[in-house]
Protein backbone atom coordinates (compact mmCIF):
# COMPACT_ATOMS: atom_id res chain seq x y z
CA UNK A 1 0.00 0.00 0.00
CA UNK A 2 2.93 2.34 0.65
CA UNK A 3 4.15 2.50 -2.89
CA UNK A 4 0.60 2.80 -4.16
CA UNK A 5 0.33 6.36 -1.58
CA UNK A 6 3.81 7.52 -3.18
CA UNK A 7 2.72 6.91 -6.58
CA UNK A 8 -0.42 8.90 -5.53
CA UNK A 9 1.53 11.29 -4.05
CA UNK A 10 4.22 11.68 -7.19
CA UNK A 11 0.97 11.76 -9.04
CA UNK A 12 -0.64 14.77 -7.25
CA UNK A 13 2.59 16.90 -7.18
CA UNK A 14 2.66 16.21 -11.24
CA UNK A 15 -0.56 17.65 -11.53
CA UNK A 16 -0.30 20.18 -8.99
CA UNK A 17 2.38 21.51 -11.46
CA UNK A 18 0.11 21.51 -13.98
CA UNK A 19 -2.34 23.39 -12.66
CA UNK A 20 0.11 25.84 -11.64
CA UNK A 21 1.32 26.35 -15.22
CA UNK A 22 -2.77 27.10 -16.05
CA UNK A 23 -3.26 29.45 -13.29
CA UNK A 24 -0.31 31.86 -15.15
CA UNK A 25 -1.38 31.30 -18.24
CA UNK A 26 -4.45 32.64 -17.20
CA UNK A 27 -3.48 35.47 -15.25
CA UNK A 28 -2.48 36.50 -18.85
CA UNK A 29 -5.28 35.48 -20.46
CA UNK A 30 -7.39 37.83 -18.77
CA UNK A 31 -5.06 40.71 -19.49
CA UNK A 32 -5.17 39.77 -22.99
CA UNK A 33 -8.63 39.47 -22.87
CA UNK A 34 -8.60 43.19 -21.64
CA UNK A 35 -6.45 44.28 -24.13
CA UNK A 36 -8.31 42.43 -26.56
CA UNK A 37 -5.11 41.20 -27.70
CA UNK A 38 -6.13 38.38 -29.94
CA UNK A 39 -2.73 37.61 -31.28
CA UNK A 40 -1.49 37.09 -27.44
CA UNK A 41 -4.78 34.97 -26.66
CA UNK A 42 -3.99 32.64 -29.44
CA UNK A 43 -0.53 31.64 -27.93
CA UNK A 44 -1.81 31.60 -24.69
CA UNK A 45 -4.64 29.06 -25.76
CA UNK A 46 -1.40 27.14 -27.58
CA UNK A 47 -0.01 26.84 -24.39
CA UNK A 48 -2.81 25.43 -22.76
CA UNK A 49 -3.77 23.15 -25.49
CA UNK A 50 -0.25 21.42 -24.44
CA UNK A 51 -1.15 21.47 -20.73
CA UNK A 52 -4.79 20.21 -21.24
CA UNK A 53 -3.72 16.51 -22.22
CA UNK A 54 -0.62 16.22 -19.97
CA UNK A 55 -3.34 17.02 -17.07
CA UNK A 56 -5.88 14.48 -18.71
CA UNK A 57 -3.46 11.95 -18.29
CA UNK A 58 -2.56 12.83 -15.08
CA UNK A 59 -6.50 12.23 -14.26
CA UNK A 60 -6.14 8.58 -15.67
CA UNK A 61 -3.12 7.99 -13.53
CA UNK A 62 -4.71 9.05 -10.50
CA UNK A 63 -7.97 6.96 -11.31
CA UNK A 64 -5.42 4.08 -11.87
CA UNK A 65 -3.81 4.23 -8.34
CA UNK A 66 -6.95 4.62 -6.97
CA UNK A 67 -8.78 1.80 -8.42
CA UNK A 68 -5.50 -0.39 -7.20
CA UNK A 69 -6.26 1.33 -3.97
CA UNK A 70 -9.79 0.18 -3.73
CA UNK A 71 -9.22 -3.84 -4.77
CA UNK A 72 -6.16 -3.26 -2.21
CA UNK A 73 -8.65 -2.04 1.06
CA UNK A 74 -11.43 -4.23 -0.54
CA UNK A 75 -14.04 -1.11 -0.95
CA UNK A 76 -15.98 0.14 -3.78
CA UNK A 77 -13.62 2.32 -5.73
CA UNK A 78 -16.59 4.90 -5.55
CA UNK A 79 -16.23 5.20 -2.07
CA UNK A 80 -12.46 6.27 -2.43
CA UNK A 81 -11.80 9.69 -2.68
CA UNK A 82 -8.90 11.80 -2.14
CA UNK A 83 -9.61 12.65 1.46
CA UNK A 84 -11.32 9.49 2.24
CA UNK A 85 -7.28 7.99 1.31
CA UNK A 86 -6.23 10.65 4.35
CA UNK A 87 -8.49 9.33 6.69
CA UNK A 88 -8.07 5.21 6.08
CA UNK A 89 -3.82 6.30 5.90
CA UNK A 90 -3.76 8.37 9.10
CA UNK A 91 -0.86 7.08 11.43
CA UNK A 92 1.24 5.79 7.93
CA UNK A 93 4.91 7.69 7.49
CA UNK A 94 3.42 9.05 4.15
CA UNK A 95 0.22 10.90 5.63
CA UNK A 96 1.84 14.01 6.79
CA UNK A 97 3.27 13.70 3.32
CA UNK A 98 0.20 13.19 1.19
CA UNK A 99 -1.62 16.10 3.49
CA UNK A 100 0.49 18.62 2.94
CA UNK A 101 0.48 17.17 -1.55
CA UNK A 102 -3.34 17.08 -1.10
CA UNK A 103 -4.16 20.54 0.50
CA UNK A 104 -1.29 21.94 -1.89
CA UNK A 105 -3.34 20.52 -4.96
CA UNK A 106 -7.21 21.75 -3.78
CA UNK A 107 -5.55 25.36 -3.34
CA UNK A 108 -4.22 25.54 -6.88
CA UNK A 109 -7.14 23.38 -8.07
CA UNK A 110 -9.23 26.47 -6.56
CA UNK A 111 -7.12 29.05 -7.80
CA UNK A 112 -7.15 27.49 -11.87
CA UNK A 113 -11.20 27.33 -11.38
CA UNK A 114 -11.63 31.12 -10.38
CA UNK A 115 -9.10 32.28 -12.54
CA UNK A 116 -11.16 30.69 -15.59
CA UNK A 117 -14.46 31.46 -14.00
CA UNK A 118 -13.21 34.82 -14.13
CA UNK A 119 -11.86 34.46 -17.69
CA UNK A 120 -14.95 32.85 -18.75
CA UNK A 121 -16.77 36.28 -17.34
CA UNK A 122 -15.05 38.58 -18.97
CA UNK A 123 -15.47 36.79 -22.70
CA UNK A 124 -18.99 36.75 -21.90
CA UNK A 125 -19.21 40.46 -21.40
CA UNK A 126 -17.04 41.39 -24.49
CA UNK A 127 -19.41 38.78 -26.82
CA UNK A 128 -22.86 40.65 -24.88
CA UNK A 129 -20.68 44.19 -26.18
CA UNK A 130 -20.11 42.84 -29.43
CA UNK A 131 -23.51 41.43 -30.00
CA UNK A 132 -24.66 44.81 -28.64
CA UNK A 133 -22.91 46.64 -31.32
CA UNK A 134 -23.79 44.64 -33.77
CA UNK A 135 -27.89 44.97 -33.20
CA UNK A 136 -27.19 48.74 -32.93
CA UNK A 137 -25.69 49.14 -36.26
CA UNK A 138 -28.20 46.51 -37.89
CA UNK A 139 -30.81 48.61 -36.39
CA UNK A 140 -29.02 51.89 -38.01
CA UNK A 141 -28.99 50.13 -41.39
CA UNK A 142 -32.35 48.92 -41.34
CA UNK A 143 -33.81 52.64 -40.23
CA UNK A 144 -31.96 53.72 -43.44
CA UNK A 145 -32.24 53.07 -46.84
CA UNK A 146 -28.42 52.26 -48.23
CA UNK A 147 -27.72 53.25 -51.62
CA UNK A 148 -25.34 53.47 -54.50
CA UNK A 149 -24.70 56.55 -56.35
CA UNK A 150 -23.01 59.76 -57.17
CA UNK A 151 -22.60 62.30 -54.05
CA UNK A 152 -24.14 65.49 -54.40
CA UNK A 153 -26.11 67.62 -51.88
CA UNK A 154 -29.30 67.47 -54.10
CA UNK A 155 -28.95 63.06 -55.10
CA UNK A 156 -27.75 61.98 -51.91
CA UNK A 157 -28.74 58.82 -51.06
CA UNK A 158 -29.29 58.62 -46.97
CA UNK A 159 -27.24 56.04 -45.62
CA UNK A 160 -25.13 55.61 -48.44
CA UNK A 161 -21.72 54.08 -47.55
CA UNK A 162 -20.40 54.31 -51.23
CA UNK A 163 -19.49 57.55 -52.78
CA UNK A 164 -18.91 57.12 -56.49
CA UNK A 165 -18.01 60.66 -56.91
CA UNK A 166 -14.30 59.25 -56.91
Amino acid sequence: MAGLINNLIDTIKGQTELFRGVVALSADKKKYIIQNDIENLREIVKQENIIVPKALKGDKVRDGIMRDMATVLNKPVDELTLTRIAEIIEGQPEHAEYIAVLEEFVLVATEMKEANDSNKLLIENALDYIDFNMNIIHSSLDAQPIGYGAYDDDNRQPGSFIDASS
